[in-house]
This record gives structure tokens, C-alpha cells and sequence, in this order.
């Protein structure tokens, strides 16, 4: 007897598309130099001093990997990693598949979340300068996720989301 495998193809309605463009990076580029040179008027020291305080921040992409890899296998999913972790603002992570509204959203809120736990934990182990800079690159580097985020409220929720390189679709069936 030969057994057959039945296949459901959904196709999909583009509901809106959520991209982190050059105008985004020079946007968190703009933010971060500004925090450098507010930081600079807390502590009163020159602002030039505080461009070593930018070494910690390749820590905030790494925490965000981590907790979004974290948080996918404690619940059972299979994210992936892709190619585009040096140029995205998801840094890689994502799922190979539409996944529920539901789900995106808890993952996104685990990340931001946690990287400022992250983030304000690490506080008091750090110099000011380096606290600092690492409290407010995590908040700006989050800026494309939160801006997502808050745009899945907008949406149905029976849309499903798709990571995309620099970006998130959301999604509905038509079926």
C-alpha cells in the first residue's frame, strides 16, 4: 500500500511590512552620538574620553540573540539564524516560517525586556561611563523592535508575521 502525504498550501495577504532602512540606522547612529554627549554632561567629562565606553556595546546584539534563542527553546519552537546577523536589527534571529501574532510578540517582548534587565543588572558592576552607554545603546538598538511590536497591534489577530531580511511582514491567509 502506498501512502500519501497531504499538503495544505496557504497563500498569503500582505498586511503591512515593517522594514529598518538607512534612515533607521542613521536615526540610532544620531541617538547614540547624543547620548555620548549627554553622558558627557553627567559625568563632566569630555565626550571624546566616553568613545571607549562604545566597546560593550557589541554585548547588546549577542544578549539579544541569546534571550531570543532562549526564549524559543523553552517554548518548543524552531527559530533560525540567518546570514543577515551584522546588517539586521533582529540580528539573525527569526523563524524560517510565518508563525502566530501571539508568538511574535512574546518572543519580541522577551528580548526587549530581558536585554534591559540585562542591561540595567550589568549597571552596577560597570563604570558610569560604560553603565551608561550600555543602558542606552540597549534602549536605542531595540528602537526597530519596539517600533515593530507596536505595530502588531494594529493588526488582526489571526495575522501570522514573517522575518524578512531588515524587516517583519505581517501576514493573513486567505483561507
Amino acid at each position: 500500500m502506498k501512502e500519501t502525504a497531504a499538503h495544505t498550501i496557504y497563500s498569503y495577504k500582505l498586511l503591512y511590512r515593517f522594514r529598518w532602512r538607512f534612515v533607521g540606522y542613521l536615526f540610532q547612529l544620531l541617538l547614540i552620538g547624543l547620548s555620548l554627549i549627554s553622558h558627557s554632561f553627567m559625568l563632566q567629562v569630555p565626550a571624546y574620553t566616553l568613545i571607549v565606553a562604545l566597546a560593550i556595546l557589541p554585548v547588546i546584539p549577542i544578549s539579544h540573540l541569546v534571550l531570543f534563542r532562549l526564549y524559543a527553546l523553552l517554548r518548543g519552537h524552531k527559530p533560525m539564524t540567518t546570514a543577515d546577523m551584522l546588517v539586521s536589527p533582529w540580528w539573525g534571529a527569526g523563524y524560517p516560517l510565518p508563525i502566530p501574532l501571539s508568538i511574535y510578540r512574546g518572543s519580541e517582548l522577551t528580548v526587549i525586556v530581558g536585554s534591559m534587565a540585562i542591561a540595567a543588572g550589568a549597571y552596577v558592576w560597570l563604570w558610569e561611563g560604560y553603565a551608561l552607554t550600555l543602558i542606552s545603546g540597549t534602549l536605542i538598538v531595540a528602537l526597530p523592535r519596539l517600533f515593530a511590536l507596536l505595530a502588531s497591534f494594529r493588526q488582526p489577530s489571526r495575522s501570522r508575521v514573517k522575518y524578512e531580511d531588515r524587516g517583519v511582514a505581517f501576514l493573513l491567509t486567505d483561507g
